[in-house]
């Protein structure tokens, strides 16, 4: 429980953070200029703006986790985001893919909240577990989403498959 609320309250620092930043700066905004060519400045790309999974996801799939305890920091981070964003049904996270677009900014608020790299995002966008294979996405109702991730068999349905229920 405790981690629960501490998660919500990082998720809420992070939102305010996020919502007070948007919009409110110039254009060139943390770029620096690269070169002066007679009047034209040319800019380098800023560096990407830190979103929630940045905070919640550090050590996901790491050597100090177990496969149980990612799933409980993913289940807590969607949870967060959940807090976060009321106004949802279950088509925003019907599929993987469909939570990782919810996720990414397709919610709304319009608001980013994992990042598009990252150790529990796979090269085709999916959420995966420490083997790398996609996490299930099974929404039990519209506040209950079950996360099954295939275990070290990497063959979902199986005895050594992990299950967490997000509320």
């Amino acid at each position: 429980m405790k981690a629960r609320i501490v998660g919500a309250c990082v998720a809420i620092i992070i939102l305010a953070s996020l919502i007070s930043r948007r919009g409110y700066e110039p254009e060139t905004r943390g770029r620096t200029p690269q070169k002066v060519e007679e009047d034209n400045l040319i800019f380098s790309e800023p560096p990407p703006d830190p979103v929630l999974s940045d905070t919640m996801l550090a050590g996901y799939a790491g050597e100090n986790t177990s496969a149980a305890e990612d799933l409980e920091m993913i289940a807590h981070f969607i949870d967060s985001v959940f807090l976060l964003v009321k106004q949802r049904n279950t088509a925003d996270y019907s599929t993987n893919e469909d939570l990782v677009l919810f996720l990414q900014g397709s919610n709304s608020h319009r608001l980013p909240f994992l990042a598009k790299v990252g150790p529990a995002l796979n090269s085709k966008g999916q959420l995966v577990d420490r083997w790398n294979s996609p996490l299930i996405t099974h929404p039990v109702s519209q506040k209950v989403l079950e996360l099954r991730s295939a275990g070290p068999d990497k063959t979902p349905y199986t005895g050594d498959d992990l299950l967490w229920p997000v509320r």
